[in-house]
């Protein structure tokens, strides 16, 4: 259950960020969504934009930690870039996940898009192992309106925290967290929300009462717990987790985010999913077409017609092809 302070920030995104427009859309989409259209006349109100598909640790369930080797090259999106791209997801964003795959405090330009997305009547938030901060960052943080920040701190030991964030430092992070309280509270701020997300495993569980005790002394917003995956679980592990499971439901699930969403590399390269990260997983570029050409192009049209059962197989795409809900659809393996 999420800790009731979290949904302050719907409020403000509500309050702030949303019009007739806006809710217009997520209504059509809705609808779409639930009538299976695979031409779609609504737009994705889930937005993604990923700074930097970067980071300075080595988590080994994350393709950038581990440095997976079909992922698509490493880099920090410009300024520049992102207003192009944020042009045209504008209209139908009420907030924008300013991270993916990467550690966006390492995109010297971060706060600067912040800001425009603010400027723009857009909500921000970031996921940051926060190993890279510092008070001027602090300051930015709440001047540029950074609506909400998770922080993963997976253990409240650095013996225990760094056999998942390999590379960081639990101290270092600690102070981070401290600056960032007291720089909100000397600015007289209500933002950024801030939680501390905990992703546990075998080896830190008996530390997450003591995590969140220390998270509840020092003032911090929320505190959330999710069950961690030790290594790299893509689109193909799940599939393949599905097929291998002896008990299979009989339900066809949907994926939402074919409709939904949409997901934004730091090269403008959009993907279809939250999982997807291989070059031959992109669907097309904001960067080289509008969201217009990319939304209704062959790649998204075909991959939702998975869920109508009218989908050539020759010619869904990766990783849609390769996925758990395309096996569903097919009934592939399906004990029944």
């Amino acid at each position: 259950m999420r800790h009731p302070k979290v949904y302050s920030k719907y409020l403000h995104y509500l309050s702030n960020y949303t019009n007739t427009g806006k809710i217009g859309n997520i209504l059509l989409n809705q609808y779409e969504a639930r009538t299976k259209r695979v031409k779609l006349s609504s737009r994705p109100y889930k937005i993604t934009i990923d700074p930097g598909n970067f980071c300075n640790l080595r988590c080994p369930g994350c393709h950038t930690g581990i440095k997976h080797p079909e992922m698509i090259e490493p880099g920090f999106m410009k300024l520049n870039d992102f207003k192009t791209i944020f042009s045209q997801l504008e209209p139908y964003a009420i907030s924008v996940a300013l991270y993916n795959w990467g550690e966006p405090f390492l995109n010297k330009q971060i706060f600067d898009m912040i800001a425009h997305a603010t400027e723009h009547g857009v909500g921000t938030t970031l996921h940051s192992n926060f190993n890279v901060f510092n008070a001027a960052m602090a300051e930015n943080a709440v001047k540029s309106g950074l609506t909400h920040i998770y922080m993963s701190i997976d253990g409240s030991t650095q013996e225990a925290y760094s056999k998942y964030r390999v590379r960081g430092n639990l101290e270092h992070v600690m102070d981070n967290l401290k600056l960032l309280l007291e720089t909100r509270k000397r600015l007289n701020s209500k933002f950024p929300i801030i939680t501390w997300k905990f992703l546990e495993f075998a080896h830190n569980a008996h530390e997450k009462e003591e995590a969140k005790r220390r998270a509840d002394l020092m003032g911090v917003d929320a505190f959330e717990a999710f069950v961690g995956r030790p290594k790299l679980t893509d689109i193909y592990d799940e599939a393949e987790a599905y097929k291998n499971s002896e008990t299979k439901s009989v339900k066809k699930e949907k994926c939402p985010s074919l409709w939904s969403s949409i997901y934004v590399n730091a090269d403008g390269a959009v993907l279809p999913c939250s999982l997807a990260y291989r070059e031959n997983e992109v669907f097309g570029n904001l960067l080289h077409n509008t969201l217009d050409e990319i939304w209704n192009n062959d790649k998204y049209i075909e991959s939702r017609k998975i869920f109508r059962g009218t989908a050539d197989a020759d010619k869904v795409p990766l990783p849609c092809k390769a996925c758990k809900y395309y096996l569903m659809c097919k009934g592939e393996d399906a004990r029944v």
